[in-house]
């Protein structure tokens, strides 16, 4: 049995933290999360007599906030929670994609563990919205359930293989605890219980003698308490002022005994094969696969690209990354270029002040403040913009979507308005009763729509998404505000301004106002995903800045440079555009836990309810027969012949089909993205005051564009001048450089494509139906490394690992 970290394994220098780790004793690997670098590292054997090693990658895309680890020495998998993403991952020792095991109702997961014989995984919930509990499922993450709760601060857990129980770390304003369970969460008792006065317990290990426990006080400490003797301490070392002990590890030939033949032994499984009870095994495939029987794994064709994704608006392209790799600010070091996707481009420039996603239509909706067009691209296949809405002398500044309802909504700061309309451009409503509005939000369950008035001073204002009740909530702390997100899981709205570096926050009623900390530059716009906010931070013409920021802290999480500015930015991921409330989640997922005598009582209920109904209709069926066939004989009121519903001719009602791995919305069906063919409304106005100067475009396609005259709108950007102008008539324009929201970004062609129909602004209701997903076949682009494009991991080649030298 050994004990790891060893001081000399690991590297001394002040820009390395470890928060987590784990063992395989058989193996000889010690598997790491570096939390300044965002990597998950296993090592090669330690216990060889090679004099150094290099240590790859695993994992190179957490949050930095990655607590716990578990290894499953029987399968070579490693499994890990990670807080600032909200979810439970795995993959196996050579790094190759992941998989996540969990993600709905996880909120601030901190220890795990794994019991590889029974096919069992643990982890704690620390808890905010969600109680704090621990919940066990399969290796697999299927046959999720709550098996232990009523806890306070559970930070750290462990398995005992041989007596088959839990072991955990709990912190009370009382009293620090270990507790124990069996595998159910049975037979519950505690363990240690020692005064707060001892400091808290972070982290714990078993093996067959001993509980390990690493925690803080005046100095972070490690005691060991014997079993047999609860409360016996045996062994404590206080730790230098100098050093933190973020986690411990045993690892020992029977607390990770090897059976003779193991559950993988001989799988058919393409990607991952994981530990299943009784020595049987169970096949996963990577994220954006699919798992066919025979254990291969094809890539799911319905998607392109798979959410998470984050999409910017820039002077040269529209594109598209991956989030997580706003952790690495070193990234500049491998170049930022090969991890960016261009979404579309091309010339003329588009000037995009504002943008917006719908995960579920496949669809990507952008204003173009030099065309004076709102346009929709189809994210599968990037299929070519189709105009929805032309808005000539405005300036649209912001946008929003109602994914249930299939609607787009948008202010223009010129016309000083608040407009929706349908996805395909029909249903046209706006309301002139804002001022100067410059960004707004949806929230479709609430059936709240959010937005910001650049008055003096500035303010926040709600109304109902039918444009009624509308109401200002509070002056905000900015006198420019032009960006704005919101959290539904929260119920909380972010707001950015150019003014001011600092991110303000409310609640839906404007109360509880609070700042969430600093950017480094004045951001443009703002979105959020999971516990990050993301901002957009022009810096010039020629350059900008995508910057995260822990929204528990406030504290810098990391950033991107850009080669060219940034006008506007969103988030597609379901996490942000649930088809429930996060409400109904939340109840959904503490279902789970139920007491099995709950459930019998309910099922029992149910069914003396269901007798009674039956009785009581059989007696009134009773009486009815009776009383015709009493009436029949006396006064021959019916004849003979019977009433029969012949069910062979009644057309039978059919249900409408979900598609994809949405999940099932109370009265939604699943909404579509095939847009082939259909011809779209062209909209168009008065032309009102403008607020700047137009900038001339280039190549439109064929498309006529309209003309502005008159003043000139002032802009909250820097338009790009144009190129060519064949075939297309341009906007004239005059007077003074706008002030824009951003640089412009190019374009393509505008040819038509089928877009899903809705009308008006049709609020959420039970029965309505939403077209279904395209699921063509056509497969995606690969990344680098051969995986789907947002999953950022380091390119071999380019990474040189660090080595370290080994000590006795």
């Amino acid at each position: 049995m050994y004990t790891v970290p060893h001081p000399a394994y690991m590297p001394s220098s002040p820009e390395y933290l470890f928060s987590a780790l784990a063992v395989d004793y058989h193996e000889g690997n010690v598997t790491y999360h570096e939390q300044a670098n965002h990597w998950i590292q296993i090592t090669p054997d330690v216990t060889s007599s090679e004099s150094g090693f290099s240590i790859p990658s695993i994992e190179a895309g957490t949050s930095g906030r990655v607590n716990g680890l578990a290894i499953d020495w029987l399968a070579k998998n490693v499994y890990w929670v990670d807080e600032g993403y909200n979810w439970i991952k795995m993959t196996n020792y050579t790094g190759r994609g992941e998989v996540v095991i969990a993600e709905v109702g996880i909120e601030r997961p901190s220890g795990i563990a794994c019991h590889p014989y029974k096919g069992y995984l643990f982890w704690t919930e620390l808890g905010d919205r969600y109680p704090p509990k621990i919940e066990r499922s399969t290796m697999a993450g299927n046959n999720r359930i709550t098996i232990v709760d009523g806890l306070t601060e559970p930070r750290s857990i462990a398995v005992d293989t041989i007596l088959d129980r839990i072991y955990w770390t709990d912190n009370i304003a009382k009293e620090i605890k270990v507790e124990s369970s069996d595998l159910n969460g049975n037979g519950r008792r505690t363990e240690v219980s020692e005064p707060t006065s001892l400091g808290v317990f972070d982290s714990i290990a078993v093996d067959e003698t001993y509980i390990f426990v690493g925690g803080s006080a005046s100095e972070d400490f490690m005691r060991y308490y014997r079993k047999v003797s609860p409360n016996e301490l045996v062994f404590e070392y206080e730790f230098g002022s100098d050093i933190d002990l973020y986690d411990l590890c045993v690892a020992g030939p029977n607390i990770q005994s090897q059976p003779v033949t193991s559950p993988c032994d001989g799988n058919t499984c393409e990607n991952y094969c994981v530990s299943a009870a009784n020595n049987n095994h169970e096949c996963l495939c990577r994220d954006d696969y699919v798992l066919n029987p025979n254990g291969t794994c094809s890539i799911d064709a319905s998607i392109y690209y798979h959410p998470p994704f984050c999409v910017i608006g820039q002077t040269d392209a529209i594109s598209i990354f991956d989030p997580t790799i706003l952790h690495h600010d070193w990234l500049s070091y491998y170049g930022v270029d090969a991890y960016i996707h261009n979404f579309f481009s091309g010339s003329p420039p588009y000037v995009t002040t504002a943008l917006v996603v719908d995960i579920h239509s496949n669809l990507l909706f952008l204003a173009d403040d030099l065309r004076k067009e709102i346009f929709v691209v189809k994210v599968k296949g990037r299929e070519f913009r189709v105009s929805i809405h032309k808005y000539n002398t405005g300036q649209i500044e912001g946008m929003a979507v109602d994914w249930l309802t299939l609607n787009l909504y948008f202010v223009d700061y010129v016309n000083d308005s608040r407009c929706s309309l349908a996805y395909d451009g029909k249903g046209l409503t706006c309301k002139y009763d804002v001022i100067k509005p410059t960004a707004i939000a949806v929230e479709p369950f609430a059936r709240y729509m959010f937005w910001t008035e650049e008055t003096s001073p500035a303010k926040l204002v709600r109304s109902d998404l039918d444009f009624a009740n509308q109401r200002d909530l509070t002056d905000i702390g900015l006198q420019k505000p032009t960006g704005m997100t919101i959290d539904l899981k929260l119920n909380r709205i972010y707001m950015v301004g150019s003014d001011s570096k600092v991110i303000y926050s409310t609640e839906y009623d404007g109360n509880n106002k609070q700042t969430i900390g600093r950017s480094k530059y004045a951001a443009i716009d703002i979105t959020n995903y999971q516990d990050f906010l993301i901002l957009a931070e022009p810096l010039g013409i020629f350059s900008g800045m995508v910057e995260a920021i822990h929204k528990p802290t406030g504290e810098h999480e990391g950033s991107i440079m850009l080669d060219s500015s940034i006008t506007a930015i969103a988030i597609a991921d379901e996490s942000t555009q649930p088809r429930t409330s996060p409400s109904i989640q939340d109840e959904e997922s503490d279902s789970g836990g139920l007491n099995f005598s709950v459930v019998g009582g309910a099922i029992i209920a149910i069914i003396i309810m269901l007798a009674i109904i039956f009785a009581v209709i059989y007696n009134i069926r009773s009486k009815r027969t009776n009383t015709k066939s009493e009436m029949s004989e006396q006064n021959n009121l019916y004849d003979n012949k019977a009433f029969v519903v012949d069910m062979t001719t009644t057309k039978p009602t059919k249900r409408p089909q979900s598609s994809g791995n949405t999940p099932k919305s109370k009265g939604q069906s699943t909404p579509s993205g095939d847009t082939s063919s259909a011809e779209l409304p062209q909209s168009s106005g008065n032309t009102p005051k403008s607020k700047g100067q137009s900038t001339p475009s280039g190549d439109t396609s064929s498309a006529e564009l309209p003309q502005s005259s008159g003043n000139t709108p002032k802009s909250k950007g820097q338009s790009t001048p144009s190129g060519d102008t064949s075939s297309a008539e341009l906007p004239q324009s005059s007077g003074n450089t706008p002030k824009s929201k951003g640089q412009s970004t190019p374009s393509g062609d505008t040819s038509s494509a089928e877009l899903p129909q809705s009308s008006g602004n049709t609020p959420k209701s039970k029965g309505q139906s939403t077209p279904s997903g395209d699921t063509s076949s056509a497969e995606r682009p690969r990344s680098l490394i051969d995986k789907p494009f947002y999953r950022w991991k380091p390119p071999s080649n380019v990474l040189e690992p660090p080595v370290f030298n080994k000590g006795k």
